[in-house]
């Protein structure tokens, strides 16, 4: 059985693209915020740069106390939505996946894909496999993990499903 008192982690979302901002604000006030962040390359302007940004975008965790400490600034701090909620109550978050997310975060990061890194039409190049350093263009995502670029294969436009993290800009 849990004391009341006990500290639990709980699941906030942010509004959009102010995750980071929400996080700022959050731990200002002194609440206790963990935001899973993950790296990833970025071409801008044809130059690569790595990219810090969160894991799950829109949701990060905060520690509090149900009795002890004070909720009510939470909902009004600059770029917090809400709690996640079941019912009335905003439902806990069991501290393992909380401890696991802290120990595995590089891993995570790692696999992680940006679903918005590519649209419709766009030129890829695939990095690795069989077809390694030839031009596609991006069609769509396929689930999380494959992508489908078309590639043109004795003058006809052949759909290939690959992993996210085999294509690149052109």
């Amino acid at each position: 059985m849990m004391k009341e008192s006990a500290k639990q982690w709980y699941l906030l979302t942010s509004k959009p693209h102010k995750d980071a901002l929400a996080e700022h604000h959050l731990v200002n006030q002194g609440y206790s915020v963990y935001r899973p962040l993950a790296q990833r390359l970025r071409t801008r302007r044809g130059k690569q740069e790595t990219v810090v940004e969160s894991l799950f975008p829109r949701y990060l965790f905060i520690e509090l106390n149900r009795i002890d400490d004070n909720w009510a600034p939470i909902r009004s701090t600059v770029g917090v939505q809400g709690f996640v909620r079941f019912g009335d109550m905003p439902a806990p978050v069991p501290s393992h996946l909380i401890e696991y997310l802290h120990l595995h975060e590089s891993t995570l990061s790692a696999r992680a894909i940006d679903l918005d890194r590519f649209h419709t039409g766009d030129s890829v190049i695939i990095k690795d496999g069989p077809f390694r350093g030839l031009i596609g263009i991006f069609q769509q995502y396929d689930g999380e993990q494959r992508a489908i670029i078309l590639l043109e294969i004795l003058h006809k436009a052949t759909p290939l499903k690959v992993n996210p993290a085999q294509v690149m800009a052109a």
